[in-house]
């Protein structure tokens, strides 16, 4: 006899339905729809995890932003060279060592100049870590000269849009050297409009540009309301002059400048130096004697580097006894005191 019977079932039904019959009708149709709720639930998770099976596997996402730069494009060091010349690619690769790490160098040159320095593969790994950038001097522009270059750097438009968007510019030339001795940093001089290699310790603000930093948003305001004439005054001495005249100017004056650059007048310990005339020009003040020199290859013997070596200058009767490094040893002709 089957435990499962139809008479077996019938009471099990009746017992199951017990509850329900004691309930008033309200509370019945409650339960109803509670079962039902219930019922869909299931059915809804069945039906999800039914799915999942079928369906194909997420791809691993991963999110790698471009990292950024470490340099900042408002600090840049320019050189301007339109001659080609071996003491280009060592000079670049030297600021560019001894600049803060958050600046840049940037060569602007002629496409002879370009086309030796970027023939060097130390030259081409800093310009692909960006921290030198190669450009060419602009096809309607000069710097052929001493009137051409303060042309282009007394002209509006170099600095509002060819080198934006540089805010601090390290204006050198390839007879300006910056020290790896000194414990000085170009940011530490960000606060000023100007600084150069100083013409005297009275000065009260200016000095040469062939080694100096300028605040480039003070030179537009300059040249949005004054354009240098033609062959007037050197663009280092134009732009000084008026900067001076500015209110609220802050430009170095001669005993803060010695402590950045030496050229005319002796300097112990300055960031850098710069001579002149492509380093065959030095000043008394600072070179006229043997010690005076001594001093400077001492702390900075990369001043070396830009020095001219022809021979020519060390043949007898081409030079001044004041000039000799030892009496033994004839010295190059250089500007006397």
């Amino acid at each position: 006899m089957s435990t499962f019977g139809g008479g077996t079932l019938e009471k099990l039904s009746r017992v199951s339905m017990a509850p329900l019959a004691r309930m008033d009708r309200k509370n019945r149709i409650l339960a109803y729809a509670y079962a039902g709720f219930f019922a869909i639930f299931l059915l809804i998770v069945a039906m999800v995890n039914l799915g999942h099976q079928f369906l194909p596997a997420a791809p691993a996402i991963r999110l790698k932003y471009k990292e950024a730069s470490p340099y900042d494009p408002r600090k840049v060091a320019l050189l301007i060279e339109n001659r080609p010349s071996p003491q280009l690619i060592p000079l670049l690769l030297h600021f560019t060592a001894v600049i803060p790490n958050d600046w840049r160098v940037r060569f602007m040159g002629s496409k002879e100049s370009m086309a030796s320095v970027n023939s060097s593969l130390a030259v081409q790994d800093q310009v692909n870590i960006g921290k030198m950038d190669l450009t060419y001097i602009p096809s309607n522009m000069s710097v052929a000269g001493t009137e051409q270059i303060s042309t282009f750097l007394t002209n509006l438009w170099v600095y509002e849009t060819l080198l934006a968007p540089a805010e601090w510019l390290l204006v050198f030339q390839t007879d300006s050297m910056l020290c790896a001795n000194s414990e000085q940093s170009l940011n530490d001089w960000l606060d000023y409009d100007y600084v150069g290699a100083p013409w005297s310790l009275k000065d009260k603000g200016g000095g040469n540009g062939g080694l100096s930093l300028r605040k480039v948003s003070s030179i537009i305001e300059v040249l949005k309301h004054q354009v240098r004439l033609p062959n007037s005054e050197p663009e280092d001495v134009w732009l000084c002059n008026r900067l001076n005249q500015r209110v609220g100017a802050k430009v170095a004056n001669g005993t803060m400048e010695n402590k950045f650059s030496g050229e005319m007048i002796s300097s112990y310990s300055p960031m850098g130096y710069h001579l002149g005339g492509s380093g065959k020009v030095l000043h008394g003040g600072s070179w006229g004697t043997p010690e005076k020199r001594e001093r400077i290859y001492s702390w900075c013997p990369e001043v070396k580097m830009i020095l001219s070596m022809d021979g020519k200058h060390w043949l007898p009767g081409d030079c001044k006894a004041n000039w000799k490094r030892t009496e033994e040893e004839e010295e190059f002709e250089l500007i006397p005191f």
